[in-house]
């Protein structure tokens, strides 16, 4: 059989089943020869497959599709490179994009649908790096590596919560208070521990012990062992409360809670606020705030917020265009649109869509609701943004906000502590070194005193 499109390549016979006779060659180094004459497939090293003669490769084509059947076997280019000559990919093998990386399919092995992608499930894992620098750094599409959540106090083992309520009446007994028990029980217990021990309390002593705590202590010392002794739902519920009906309304606290907040931790806090105020949370929402600002905190207080775990690139496009002509590419915004995708969508279709946008227009998205908002609805979709591309370096920024300047900032300080110590104040311990070159321990050691310091240390780790 010869080949007349091709004069300068040498003939062959042709075996029975239409491919070139394989001619005698000595296999790579480490790859035995294989039955007809076809070296292995190498794995690992380079050239990547080897051929037996100059312009023929020498392993069979995999499901027929190299070279097509019935045609003419591909010549290989001129062998300055050793390297083989592969034919242009047709549809059979689709095309994926560089901003969506996409697992390599090996023979016989179906490849995940085109446009899905795993991701992490909200308030669970977090991308390792992740920085938010708002109209500075753009979020990169990039190939993710999660960590997991890393909490900085651990169950107590073995835990009884009988005897750790008869510590905490002991210390409370008679004149004076030991403060150092009190640390040692509340400050090295998760917040379920910490539930039962108010229970347990409760039945053997016959009073409350958030009560009891309040006759005994003052000052910032006495918030941090009420927040401790709280279920956490009803901590934050009154953290709520604080904030919009006391004077004047701190947006601050409403945007971290409501924007950083899973659904059931949202869900969790609407209930216990019902329980402890008597009306619905979102009824207080609407009395002291307006516009764009009300209307997100409202959307974000029902907790559906999607949280499924794959993230769709196409429909990712979708809203990143969506977001462009809701704002930069017409005079004037349309907010509707911005709180529909930010207060809905799940945290990694977020990432993606800040990737897809930025890919697409040539700057951030926060550059974008940086120019189209303000005031408080600026600060609320700006909170989600950065929760969305990095949730551990949002809260390692409210904590620097609370301890830099003159003065601290506790009710912040303590609420973070408190709420995320046994969830993820690890991770935020890194993020707020690797932001600020700082240690987080040093600054809140310098930044506070007396018992109140060494019980938000012990809650540090």
């Amino acid at each position: 059989m010869s080949y007349p499109n091709y004069p300068n390549y040498p003939s062959y016979p042709a075996s029975a089943d239409g491919y070139p006779a394989a001619q005698p060659q000595q296999p790579y180094p480490g790859y035995p020869p294989q039955s007809g004459g076809y070296p292995g497939y190498p794995t690992d090293q380079t050239p990547p497959y080897p051929v037996s003669q100059p312009g023929y490769p020498s392993y069979p084509p995999a499901n027929n599709q190299y070279p097509p059947a019935g045609g003419l076997p591909y010549p290989v280019q001129p062998q300055q490179q050793q390297q083989p000559y592969y034919p242009a990919p047709s549809p059979a093998y689709p095309q994926y994009s560089a901003s969506a990386p996409q697992q390599v399919a090996y023979p016989g092995v179906l490849p995940p649908p085109i446009g899905l992608q795993p991701a992490s499930a909200p308030g669970g894992i977090y991308p390792s790096s992740a920085p938010f620098a708002p109209s500075t750094v753009g979020y990169q599409p990039q190939q993710q590596q999660m960590e997991p959540n890393i909490p900085t106090v651990h169950p107590a083992s073995p835990f009884d919560a009988r005897s750790d309520a008869d510590v905490l009446h002991r210390a409370m007994k008679g004149l004076g208070t030991d403060e150092k028990a009190l640390i040692t029980i509340l400050c090295h217990r998760t917040s379920s521990q910490r539930a039962a021990i108010n229970l347990a309390y409760k039945s053997g002593y016959g009073k409350d012990l958030e009560s009891k705590l309040r006759s005994e202590l003052s000052g910032a010392f006495e918030k941090v062992m009420v927040a401790l002794c709280l279920p956490v739902a009803e901590y934050m519920a009154r953290e709520m409360y604080v904030a919009i009906s006391g004077i004047g309304t701190s947006e601050g606290t409403l945007v971290e809670i409501l924007c950083s907040g899973t659904n059931q931790e949202i869900r969790d806090i609407n209930a216990a606020y019902v329980r402890l105020y008597g009306h619905p949370m979102e009824k207080d929402i609407k009395g002291d705030t307006s516009g764009v600002f009300k209307m997100l905190l409202v959307s974000l207080a029902q907790g559906q917020r999607d949280e499924n775990q794959m993230v769709d690139v196409a429909k990712a496009k979708a809203d990143a265009q969506r977001l462009f002509q809701a704002g930069a590419a017409k005079l004037g915004t349309d907010e509707s649109a911005f709180n529909s995708i930010l207060a809905t969508r799940s945290w990694a279709h977020l990432r993606q869509v800040m990737a897809e946008y930025q890919t697409m227009h040539g700057h951030t998205l926060e550059r974008a609701v940086v120019s189209e908002f303000s005031a408080n609805a600026e600060k609320g979709l700006l909170g989600i943004l950065q929760c969305a591309a990095n949730r551990p370096g949002y809260f390692a920024q409210r904590l620097h906000n609370a301890v830099k300047g003159m003065g601290t900032k506790d009710q912040n300080l303590i609420r973070i502590i408190v709420s995320r110590c046994d969830i993820d104040l690890g991770n935020i311990k890194r993020e707020y070194e690797k932001k600020f070159n700082r240690s987080l321990l040093a600054d809140v050691s310098g930044d506070t005193s007396g018992d109140y310091k060494k019980a938000l240390l012990a809650l540090l780790g």
